[in-house]
């Protein structure tokens, strides 16, 4: 059905930050680092311009950057022949500077993959951070360091302008190096694919007359293409991970499915192909809380497949009262790529969730969604829907965070969800007439007129005054340009 309404006026969301260049000079180089190694809370820009800066300067001038280092960070790297899995991804590459890394650690698959952890989508992230460092480090040991890394973003997501890497593929081919195998693999993960700008960097990737400028070339064609996510309703397995055998936990929900991505099968390394692998739809996951930014721009503009992961954890905080996925949401809705059904499966669980602080993930996520053009009312309000006949999302719970939502300036936005909903809602399911209320409010302030939802002219004809029938009532009046007493004038 169509409605007209006013449209919202929400607050901008904030644009994506270009990174800056990697610091120039050992000293900035070092400082960059220790800043980075010394930070709380990890980001996108800090540990890669950190990685960047580090194999920039040791290309340059390495006996200088090791005594710097040694100086500045020696103390945390005094045990001889530290395992490089035993390190985080900067600390790898300062530690191989400082001779405390033994090579056979550095090399090409022998990333370890953390047993018991198979299925955990996190893990298959880290693993290619994991074997990137350990390319760029392995490198420096072998006498062959990489003049500047290619898969640096240009933007504080992740996200790689695909000019950018054929600029950068032709000052490797000048200088006669070979990209690494992992560092260009990532590259290509990042790079955008969409716009005109994607469409010339392909033809001038393919001018490059090299074989990862044929790679580019077709990446950047549908190749490239992210898989595709399939949606079902599936009981979780208990044995499957401990969360799902907590009480609420293991009843039927939405999950997606993914076939899968051969080409990282084909054609990346190894690290890789644990992302390339077909996905049932839920993973052993145990560290969504920590260092989220950075995992996530391993693929940045694939919000999709990572929604599709993050959506079970999602659940719980609906189902079980978890709190360890939803926080995500927002970074996510800033992502690139498709904002797709997965995404808007993600954001509604979120908006059942048992408390109000896993709640407002999910309404910060909508409302990014919804300021940059990206949300689809009709889908999430069928998401949702869906959802409460599961009962997954609870109406009472959906209604406080779609007054949240409106509350920010969402009306219209909100009014569009909630009328998708209130068919699944009435005529008697508990709590619709907090959903009603809101609807209500909604539709008033934006001016909503249009046809009734189904269901809720049948229950503003019922006598009596429950809070059920006032809310449809209120929603019928302002609907067929009625305002009843007691409505705010807009």
């Amino acid at each position: 059905m169509i409605w007209n309404a006013e449209r919202d006026v929400l607050a901008p969301v904030p644009p994506d930050e270009r990174l800056a260049g990697a610091p120039v000079g050992v000293g900035g180089v070092v400082e960059l680092a220790v800043a980075h190694l010394d930070a709380r809370v990890n980001t996108v820009a800090g540990f890669e311009l950190a990685l960047d800066g580090l194999v920039r300067q040791a290309y340059l001038d390495r006996n200088a950057l090791a005594a710097s280092l040694s100086t500045a960070v020696g103390h945390r790297h005094t045990e001889e022949d530290t395992e490089a899995d035993r390190l985080g991804p900067v600390d790898v590459v300062v530690a191989t500077l400082l001779g405390r890394v033994p090579g056979y650690s550095l090399k090409p698959g022998y990333v370890r993959r953390p047993r018991g952890h198979e299925a955990c989508a996190q893990g298959g992230l880290e693993l290619v951070i994991a074997a990137r460092v350990c390319e760029a480090g392995y490198a420096l040991l072998s006498g062959r360091p990489l003049p500047f890394l290619l898969a640096t973003p240009t933007w504080d997501t992740g996200a790689l302008d695909a000019a950018e890497l054929v600029g950068r593929l032709a000052e490797y081919g000048r200088l006669g190096v070979r990209p690494g195998p992992a560092d260009f693999g990532q590259a290509l993960l990042r790079v955008r694919r969409d716009g005109p700008a994607a469409s010339a960097a392909a033809g001038a990737a393919a001018r490059l007359g090299t074989a990862e400028g044929d790679r580019l070339a077709v990446w950047l064609g549908p190749d490239g293409a992210p898989g595709p996510v399939v949606r079902r309703v599936v009981t979780p397995d208990p044995g499957a991970h401990r969360a799902w055998a907590r009480t609420g936990a293991a009843v039927p929900q939405v999950a997606f499915a993914g076939g899968g991505r051969p080409v990282l099968l084909r054609e990346f390394p190894d690290a890789f192909h644990r992302l390339g692998r077909p996905h049932e739809g839920f993973t052993q996951c145990y560290h969504w809380h920590e260092g989220h930014a950075v995992r996530a721009s391993v693929l940045p503009e694939d919000r999709e497949t990572q929604a599709s992961w993050l959506l079970p954890g999602v659940t719980l905080a609906a189902t079980a009262g978890d709190h360890g996925s939803a926080w995500m949401l927002p970074h996510l809705a800033r992502l690139g790529g498709p904002a797709g059904p997965a995404l808007h499966a993600a954001v509604a669980a979120g908006m059942g969730g048992r408390d109000p602080e896993s709640r407002r993930p999910a309404v910060e996520a909508l409302l990014v969604l919804a300021a940059r053009g990206e949300l689809d009312t009709g889908l999430l309000g069928r998401e949702l829907a869906a959802m409460a006949a599961l009962g997954t999302v609870k109406p009472n719970r959906l209604a406080d965070a779609a007054r949240s939502a409106a509350s920010a300036g969402a009306y219209a936005t909100v009014w569009a969800v909630l009328a998708e909903v209130l068919p699944a809602l009435l005529p008697s399911v508990r709590g619709a007439g907090e959903v009603l209320a809101v609807a209500a409010e909604c539709a008033e302030r934006c001016g909503a007129a249009g046809p009734v939802p189904a269901g809720v002219a049948e229950v503003a004809a019922r006598p009596g005054s429950s809070r059920t029938t006032a809310g449809a009532r209120r929603l019928s009046a302002a609907l067929e340009g009625r305002r009843p007493a007691g409505a705010p004038r807009r």
